[in-house]
């Protein structure tokens, strides 16, 4: 399942889109707002558990864009506007797909379709020791493991992040650990979080710091961790 949520001042709009959402099988709907400042809060404290925003961008108080910037969202995103100025502004933001108001079904599922080919997949053989290759919409790309600083669980999804870019892959923690080879350098830190070594700068019994991102530390890996590194 999607799990998204609607953040938009627009009450008429969000209960289209909520409607939409109900009707299509492979959504499920985690939240709506109409306060543009109680989503950013949301998406805070919950961005690891959400597949897909609906953003409106003209709100009182906080625009789209604002949210996104202070947020650090980072997966889906289809952005909604009454004004087809926003567009352009909208794929700056990397949104898969622009839905201008009003909009009908058709179009709404056209934005689901969009962000579903936008995402990667791993290609089950195509890895080694060193690299593993992603598909991203049409082309197989290369990631050296070097370059991933940690992994991020999302239900039936995997966040990769990398020096260049975040990749969203249809994949389990599980699964990405299977395709490590045994790589030291990446410790399961948490159920949700595999760190690569190499970017982790500060860590207590809690909590690691890892390419600038604080990361929880779950009780059953703490151990797992202390043992990884070195202590003078």
């Amino acid at each position: 399942m999607i799990r998204c949520v609607i953040i938009d001042d627009d009450a008429a709009s969000i209960e289209v889109l909520s409607h939409y959402i109900s009707k299509t099988k492979s959504l499920d709907l985690q939240a709506k707002f109409t306060d543009s400042i109680e989503g950013l809060n949301f998406l805070v404290e919950n961005k690891g558990n959400i597949d897909l925003i609906f953003l409106d961008i003209e709100m009182p108080e906080m625009n789209g864009f604002e949210i996104l910037k202070h947020s650090q969202y980072d997966g889906a995103l289809i952005v909604i506007s009454a004004n087809h100025e926003n567009a352009i502004s909208a794929f700056e933001t990397n949104a898969c797909f622009y839905l201008q108001k009003p909009f009908a079904y058709a179009q709404f599922l056209k934005g689901i379709d969009k962000c579903k080919e936008s995402e990667a997949r791993i290609d089950p053989n195509a890895y080694s020791k060193d690299f593993i290759f992603v598909k991203d919409d049409r082309l197989y790309k290369k990631i050296l493991f070097a370059e991933i600083s940690f992994c991020e669980g999302k239900g039936d999804y995997i966040s990769l992040k990398c020096k260049s870019q975040t990749y969203t892959i249809k994949s389990t923690i599980s699964n990405f650990l299977d395709k490590l080879s045994g790589n030291p350098e990446f410790v399961q830190v948490h159920r949700s979080y595999v760190i690569n070594l190499h970017y982790l700068t500060d860590f207590d019994s809690d909590t690691a710091v890892v390419d600038g991102k604080i990361i929880p530390i779950g009780a059953k890996y703490k151990e797992q961790l202390k043992n990884s590194v070195n202590f003078l």
